[in-house]
């Protein structure tokens, strides 16, 4: 598959690094080399037995694209040769993707405030073509404003931060923003944000703060057409009641790739879903909350009401 590149002015680092559209190289390398040995009939055992790869665990850690696994071309090639692949085009491009998923990602000159399931989290994000999420108790990362942001990256320093700690904030800060232009690349994902109201009721940083953070929700709801903001009302929830308080459902340009399901905590990473049952039951959960929320115009004229009652 042809990698494909969006191309963003950046806050920080070289405004030209590019955001990988296309399926992460290491997923994709994965599922190739999954697809290839199930098409030879080998097991997990009968591959470690015939010394291409050292263990099963190394091969699941291969085969599901993990960041921790230590991927190298004499590898990938051992394992495609065991599996019928010849030395012609198609090895060559299973050694190119080798290549690519040891590319440094902007972000590796941020590795004191990203760590493992972060990086994760944002390459998943710049490969997904279409992106659902549910939060109850924050409103998403990737549409908060700077002050909205550096308040909830303060929450867990109490009520006084000293030098240090805000150089941290202001770095995570730095990532949060480069991360929020994946919504603003000339071909960005569709991104539908479906937020608890009680979330935008919160004075989290202060009455100025979340008046700020209710106006760019409402201009980007109004302006922005990947972009789509909808409210889950009190009301609602007689009807459609989440499955956790932050779900975020990824699904890719690649119809072969399955979906894949991202479980977040407040300041405290999260989990991913790979598993079909799970996926499938946080999928249909996540379009029965579309279903009950807010539509467009609902969800607007609920954001001025809000941000008029803040006014002065």
């Amino acid at each position: 598959m042809a990698a494909k590149f969006h191309v963003v002015p950046g806050d920080n680092g070289d405004p030209r690094d590019p955001l990988p559209s296309a399926t992460p190289p290491a997923r994709w390398l994965g599922l190739e080399l999954k697809r290839l040995r199930a098409n030879a009939g080998l097991t997990g055992a009968q591959v470690v037995a015939s010394k291409a790869i050292s263990s099963q665990a190394v091969l699941s850690r291969y085969e599901t694209g993990n960041a921790a696994a230590k991927l190298t071309q004499e590898t990938v090639h051992a394992l495609a040769h065991l599996y019928g692949v010849g030395e012609g085009p198609e090895m060559q491009a299973l050694l190119r993707k080798v290549e690519e998923a040891q590319s440094p990602r902007w972000w590796s000159s941020y590795t004191d405030v990203v760590d493992q399931a972060l990086s994760e989290l944002m390459t998943v994000e710049s490969a997904a073509d279409r992106i659902q999420t549910f939060s109850a108790v924050l409103v998403p990362g990737l549409l908060q404003t700077a002050d909205y942001a550096r308040a909830v990256m303060r929450m867990p320093f109490g009520r006084r931060t000293n030098e240090a700690q805000e150089q941290q904030i202001e770095r995570r800060w730095a990532v949060r923003r480069r991360r929020q232009q994946i919504l603003e690349c000339p071909q960005p994902p569709e991104y539908c944000a479906i937020i608890d109201e009680g979330v935008l009721c919160r004075w989290v940083g202060g009455k100025a703060v979340i008046r700020e953070q209710l106006r760019h929700l409402y201009n980007l709801a109004e302006n922005r057409e990947n972009v789509h903001i909808r409210i889950l009302t009190g009301e609602a929830w007689a009807q459609a009641s989440p499955t956790t308080s932050a779900a975020t459902l990824f699904k890719f340009p690649d119809d072969g790739e399955p979906d894949l399901v991202y479980i977040e905590g407040v300041n405290q990473g999260g989990n991913w879903l790979n598993d079909s049952t799970d996926v499938d039951w946080h999928r249909s959960a996540l379009d029965e909350l579309i279903l009950y929320s807010t539509d467009k115009a609902e969800a607007l004229q609920r954001l001025d009401q809000l941000i008029r009652g803040l006014a002065g």
